[in-house]
């Protein structure tokens, strides 16, 4: 046997224990993957609880790869492995540990949703909790990616020499890149004064625009309307500072409505009021608190009447508004079809005689 079908043994050995050891190091580390994840779903059998739930959820895809990429790591030491596949190795599991550090991010701000949660709505001060959690973990998220992205290049030398030549010119650097992304750097800075001042937060119902929606997201740049239609409304967070806008759950949910009605003069009042509380008490939509029918405004030829109620939210207080609106006007035209707005004529002829 000469040199090279030696050389070519030896060669084609190392690559098959190169590869059965890689397949060990990853069987082994999807096996204890396995493991730890039964035992964690078998603890959420006896005793559920929202935060294994979202544990198991959030991490399933991201814990794949990580213990198989570190075993492999391991491994390195007991085979003759190039500097090049080390760092190659050493940048996958930082890009990984920094999934899994999202992932679980994202599994806590489930977990705190969840328990500010009851049937689908949120306290004043509970929104006021998610708006900020939802502005950290946006941030947190921006300071993750950034700090795995330095040390994967921190991780190359040559990159590393590459990095310390252009710390030199750092200061005109920022300068430059302060200048072309001032807009960016003021949504920042209003997204904090967002967060933390809550002129609007997560599901509050508000007017902007002449549209009426509901805050579903609030991100870094901008902020997410849902509009009544299922419309979404996309809004730069500078313009909240630039411009008024209504909120119609500042401090609370509750919210009062109003209808109004033009009738005549001979209209027994009364009566609309007695029917008005009967069409409230047989409405699930009222909160049972405010109920009123009062005589508003009037005029020459009519009287204004305001019906107010409340409710519960904003969408209720619409509904019950329309409901009302409509069951009245029906009382109106069932029971005194004459008591709608009349233009009466003066006989002039008559008096001048």
């Amino acid at each position: 046997m000469d040199f090279s079908q030696i050389k070519f043994l030896d060669t084609f050995e190392s690559w098959v224990t190169y590869t059965i050891v890689i397949v060990a190091c990853i069987l082994l580390g999807l096996t204890i993957r396995w493991i730890l994840f039964s035992i964690v779903k078998l603890s959420n059998k006896r005793r559920p609880s929202v935060l294994k739930t979202q544990l198991l959820l959030q991490l399933k895809t991201a814990a794949k790869f990580l213990l198989p990429i570190l075993f492999i790591y391991s491994s390195f030491q007991f085979l003759e492995v190039t500097t090049f596949w080390k760092k190659i190795t050493e940048s996958l599991i930082i890009i990984n540990f920094s999934w899994l550090v999202i992932a679980f991010l994202n599994a806590i701000e489930e977990v705190v949703k969840e328990k500010f949660t009851i049937n689908n709505n949120h306290k004043a001060k509970d929104r006021k909790a998610l708006t900020q959690l939802r502005f950290l973990k946006s941030i947190s998220i921006v300071i993750i990616i950034t700090l795995a992205v330095a040390a994967i290049l921190w991780n190359i030398p040559s990159v590393k020499k590459v990095g310390t030549t252009l710390l030199t010119s750092a200061g005109v650097i920022g300068i430059i890149a302060g200048v072309a992304a001032q807009k960016s750097i003021a949504n920042l800075i209003t997204g904090f004064q967002i967060a933390f001042t809550q002129p609007i937060k997560i599901d509050d119902e508000v007017v902007i625009q002449g549209e009426f929606g509901t805050v579903e997201d609030i991100t870094l740049t901008y902020v997410v309307i849902k509009l009544w239609d299922w419309r979404r409304l996309v809004l730069p967070l500078s313009y909240f500072n630039d411009n008024s806008f209504v909120n119609w759950t500042f401090n609370s949910q509750e919210l009062i409505g109003t209808v109004f009605f033009q009738v005549d003069y001979t209209f027994p009042v009364a009566e609309m009021r007695k029917k008005l509380l009967e069409l409230l008490h047989n409405n699930t939509l009222w909160d049972k608190n405010i109920a009123k029918l009062v005589v508003s405004n009037t005029n020459a030829t009519t009287m204004e009447l305001r019906a107010t109620f409340s409710a519960k939210n904003a969408s209720d207080v619409w509904d019950l508004r329309c409901e009302v609106r409509e069951q009245l006007i029906a009382f109106i035209q069932k029971n005194h079809p004459e008591c709608f707005p009349t233009l009466r004529q003066i006989n002039l002829s008559e008096d001048l005689k």
